[in-house]
Parts: structure tokens; C-alpha cells; sequence
């Protein structure tokens, strides 16, 4: 009897073995999951850099068929929308929704000199001063549908897809392809680039896209990809990718990889970047 109460004694508990075995599997399993979340992360943010490739190789490929950029009526090397005067607030997406056409209409082309305001609109084959050389096309820097539909009358794209499809990004937000008016210091004052303009952007994706195309992830105020202060109208950029603002303009102290921010990818030409000393 007293030898079985010896045995019952020495079997409560695990055995350092036994131990040693459980943590090594959890360790293990925690290694997968977490494996797994960053191999998910990086595909999604892989998805949104080839999105925006994508629209860009298809402005390119507009660019060789008409010899001028798409939404770029007056053929001045400058995208007509106002890509930066979009609304870049968090709470704002059915806003930017809304700015592009849902239905699938075919693109029409409005008479020579008029203006693409409708959701339908091209730019206009000639401006009425074409005659003289004179291409006086009124631009429209509001209809966020130019570049889209110049794309379906050139045959780049479906001309029977909607708009808004086209647009959407892996992100579940919208790309808008315009100019941005630089706010950087270090440009001619007021001087237009053209630029892809992404909103609702999560701060991880974003980094990630700045660091495929950028070469670096540390600064947000230089080189193509840039983050677009939210709360300003123009091309003022944050210096940190960290450097998430609240939609009143003030710091969030509490933003974290998930919050959002706006970026553009300057495919044309680049602003200048502001030479100071680096605050790190």
C-alpha cells in the first residue's frame, strides 16, 4: 500500500521533459502563427503596389497612344484633377466612392473645346482654337472620371467597366490620378506634379509600398512615394511615416501601424526635397 502512495506521488505534475516538450510546441506554434500574419501582411501590401503599378502602366500606355497623359485635356504635361484636393479623412470613403461613376456607361466625348463634366466625359479631341494651333480646351480639375474614360476611348481599358471598380484598390479604397500642387518649400511656389493618390492607406501597407519604390521607409517627405498631411489641401507631407495626424490636424499620440494615412506616387516628375539635417 504504501508503495502505491509513493507512486500516486511522484506522477502529480509534469515532468521537466514533459515541460520542456509543451513549451518547445507552443513556441513553435506561436513561431507559425506568426509566420503566417507577416506572410498574409506582405501580400497585401505586394497586391496594392501592383495596383498602383498598374494604373500606372496603363497612363504609360495611354501616353504612347495619344502622345499626352490621361485627363490631360489641354495636353499641358499637367493632369487636370486636382488629385490632392480630395477628400483624405478616414470617415470620408463613401466621399471618394461617390466621385467615381458606378455604372457601366461607354465614355463619350464631349464637342470640340467643351468641358468633361459629366461622369462620362473624355477630354475632347480638339480645343476650338485648333485651327490656329490653338488647343483652348476648358480643363476640369473636379470630375475624378477624365483619366478613366480617356483610357476606355483609347481602348486601354474595359469600356464597359465601371469606373469605380477600376479604381478600387486591394485596400478597399480608391486611387486618383491627378496633380498635386507641391507645399514643399523647395519647388517653383504652386508648381503642379502629377502624381497616383491613394487614400485610407494602413500605416504598415504604406511603409511597405514606400520601401519597394522608395528604397527606404524613414522619411515620408521625399522621393516618389509620400505621405499627404490629411488635413491639408496641397502636397504638404509628413517627415515621419509615423507622424499619423487625428483628423482635427493635432498629433494622435495613439496612432499605431493600422492607422491611415494618404500617399502619392509621384510617377512623372519628382518635387524636390527639402535639404535639412536629419533629425535622428
Amino acid at each position: 500500500m504504501n508503495n502505491k502512495r509513493k507512486a500516486l506521488k511522484r506522477q502529480k505534475g509534469f515532468t521537466l521533459v514533459e515541460m520542456s516538450v509543451t513549451m518547445a510546441a507552443a513556441g513553435l506554434l506561436f513561431a507559425a502563427v506568426t509566420t503566417g500574419q507577416e506572410l498574409v501582411d506582405q501580400a497585401k501590401a505586394t497586391k496594392l503596389l501592383n495596383d498602383i503599378k498598374s494604373v500606372e502602366a496603363r497612363v504609360q500606355q495611354h501616353a504612347q497612344i495619344k502622345r499626352r497623359l490621361p485627363g490631360d485635356c489641354d495636353r499641358d504635361g499637367i493632369v487636370d484633377y486636382a488629385a490632392d484636393g480630395t477628400s483624405r479623412l478616414d470617415n470620408a470613403n463613401a466621399t471618394r466612392a461617390g466621385l467615381y461613376a458606378y455604372k457601366g456607361l461607354l465614355a463619350t466625348i464631349p464637342s470640340d473645346g467643351a468641358d468633361a463634366s459629366a461622369q462620362t466625359d473624355a477630354c475632347t479631341l480638339l480645343g476650338t482654337g485648333a485651327a490656329t494651333g490653338v488647343h483652348n480646351v476648358t480643363t476640369n480639375t473636379t470630375n475624378a472620371n477624365v483619366w478613366l474614360n480617356d483610357l476606355k476611348v483609347a481602348g486601354v481599358v474595359s469600356d464597359s467597366a465601371p469606373n469605380r471598380t477600376l479604381a478600387k484598390m486591394a485596400h478597399e479604397d480608391f486611387a486618383f490620378l491627378g496633380h498635386v500642387t507641391d507645399n514643399g518649400a523647395e519647388s517653383a511656389l504652386d508648381a503642379d506634379y502629377n502624381a497616383i493618390v491613394v487614400h485610407n492607406v494602413p500605416q504598415w501597407m504604406a511603409r511597405r509600398v514606400a520601401m519597394a519604390i522608395n528604397g527606404q521607409d524613414a522619411r515620408a517627405d521625399r522621393s516618389r512615394v509620400r505621405q499627404l498631411v490629411r488635413n491639408s489641401a496641397n502636397g504638404t507631407y509628413a517627415v515621419r511615416w509615423q507622424a499619423v495626424e487625428s483628423d482635427s490636424g493635432a498629433p494622435d499620440s495613439a496612432s499605431m501601424r493600422d492607422s491611415m494615412v494618404t500617399i502619392a506616387y509621384f510617377f512623372d516628375r519628382v518635387p524636390e526635397s527639402k535639404v535639412v539635417a536629419d533629425a535622428d
